[in-house]
């Protein structure tokens, strides 16, 4: 019972068996009715035969009532399960074709209200009356009134014993009507279990075929032609062919997430390395200069001591702005992170921006210009979010731009959003540079790894718009400068 196919096949069987026995029961009830129907119908032929060909019955039963027993054997002399009887209009038995039973003597009467209710209604229904030969049974009866000068004064009674509903079991059962009926349940009951193991087979076996690709994924792992071998149902229009498709489907879609998972412990493992170099260097730097300064207090003069603390300050900060490009990104990259988007307009933000970067750009030698059309709609965005993009931007446009060099920040229309552009006057980008540098600790420039970048910070950027909804790019030409750009939906 472990498996599918006997579980439905005893399934099937059991309700086959209960088919055949409710069919049973109704062939039967069936037989039984129409013997009812046949018995009364021949009953009551034969006595309207008797009433109608024998009109003074009545009086031949007050001229001899000793003889009127034997008269009434002779009607049914060739139905010896059968009984006529004279009632009178009370019910009780004055004359009959059989012996007389003791129980009449003690006023027992034929109920004769089913007579007279069923001829009432519809003579041609049988009519189940009381057995005068046996008290309490119930026999399918036929009944006349007598009438003499005009007046009801008896009934003659027939009693067929043929369809006794408790006597009468074993021989219905030997009909051929319940013959039948066990045959055709037999039979249905057979179709079908032969039907059911057709259909066990249909179904099994695609599902052995798929559970042998679920051993295989258990066993193997996943594999990138599995999806295209070991799926032969995935043609069919029905319900396995759509559970094939699904299990297909969802074998890909783990195949793809096992495969994102390892490219992402790969960029897990390679960040690690990252991270630990880029603090190591200026890490040992700042060690290696405060180490000097302790050893060599007395021997260094006043500028070397400032020029040995200025760099160790340098590298301070390095590592500061490295931690906290790190704890920045950490918090972006949380599922749980929601951005509190509010309409700003972005003119005035680049404005503000302008303004706070412009003694760096000022101090770098480099020129910081804003430029925007009027009447911009305004973005549905996180400000403080939108800020510390651009201010990377901008922070990385400052580091790699050279003396004398100018800087634009502008925000046009792109469709039906904002574009956010950052474009400098710097050595560019090259083609082999330009597909990696959001990637994080990525450094393609060496005047960006000398001016102390963490190489987070495009990655922030690019982190920022995701979370937005928008799309980061680069044009770059080398040693023409680059364009660092932000496509901000308005909704």
């Amino acid at each position: 019972m472990k498996s599918l196919g006997a579980r439905v096949l005893m399934l099937v069987a059991g309700a086959g068996l209960l088919m055949a026995i409710v069919l049973t029961w109704v062939m039967h009830g069936s037989v039984r009715s129409y013997y009812h129907d046949l018995v009364y119908e021949q009953s009551r032929s034969f006595i309207e035969r008797v009433v109608e060909t024998n009109p003074d019955l009545w009086e031949d039963y007050r001229r001899d009532p000793e003889s009127f027993s034997e008269k009434l054997a002779n009607y049914v002399i060739f139905s010896p399960d059968t009984g006529l009887y004279l009632l009178d209009t009370q019910g009780r038995v004055l004359a009959s074709s059989g012996a007389p039973q003791a129980h009449w003597r003690d006023g027992w009467r034929v109920n004769l209200a089913p007579i007279t209710a069923g001829l009432q209604a519809d003579p041609s229904i049988p009519i189940l009356g009381d057995d005068p030969d046996a008290a309490g049974r119930l026999c399918v009866i036929a009944a006349r009134p007598l009438k003499a000068d005009g007046r009801e004064v008896g009934w003659l009674y027939f009693v067929a014993r043929a369809t006794d509903l408790r006597t009468q079991t074993a021989e219905l059962a030997r009909s051929y009507g319940i013959k039948t009926a066990v045959k055709v349940a037999l039979l249905t009951l057979a179709i079908g279990v032969a039907l059911t193991v057709a259909t066990i087979g249909v179904l099994t076996q695609p599902l052995t075929a798929l559970t042998r690709v679920a051993e295989q994924v258990r066993s193997g792992g996943f594999s990138a032609s599995m999806c295209e071998t070991e799926f032969p149902f995935c043609d069919r229009n029905d319900e396995v062919g759509r559970l094939a498709r699904t299990f297909r489907d969802t074998l890909e879609r783990l195949r793809l997430e096992m495969e994102r998972v390892r490219q992402t412990d790969a960029h897990r493992r390679e960040m690690v390395a990252n991270v630990s170099h880029d603090l190591r260097t200026p890490l040992t730097a700042l060690i290696g200069q405060l180490e000097t300064i302790r050893m060599k207090a007395g021997a260094l003069d006043t500028q070397a001591h400032d020029t040995f603390i200025d760099a160790a300050v340098n590298n301070a900060y390095h590592l500061r702005r490295l931690t906290d490009a790190l704890n920045e990104l950490a918090k972006l990259d949380n599922p749980e992170l929601t951005i509190e988007r509010e309409p700003i307009a972005l003119g005035e933000l680049a404005d503000d921006l302008a303004q706070r970067y412009g003694n760096r750009a000022e101090e770098a030698g480099v020129a910081l210009r804003v430029s925007y059309p009027d009447g911009l709609p305004l973005a549905r965005v996180d400000a403080a979010l939108i800020e510390r993009a651009i201010g990377n931007l901008l922070d990385n446009a400052i580091r790699v731009t050279p003396q004398g060099g100018t800087i634009d920040l502008r925000i046009v229309r792109d469709g039906t959003g904002l574009r956010v552009e950052v474009a400098d006057s710097g050595p560019g980008v090259s083609p082999e540079d330009g597909d990696r540098v959001f990637q994080r600790f990525y450094q393609g420039s060496k005047h960006r790894e000398q001016r102390g970048s963490s190489g987070l910070g495009l990655a922030i950027v690019k982190r920022v718009v995701e979370l937005h909804g928008g799309r980061v790019g680069l044009d770059s030409t080398p040693s023409r400068g680059a364009t660092f750009w932000m496509l901000l939906p308005t909704h």
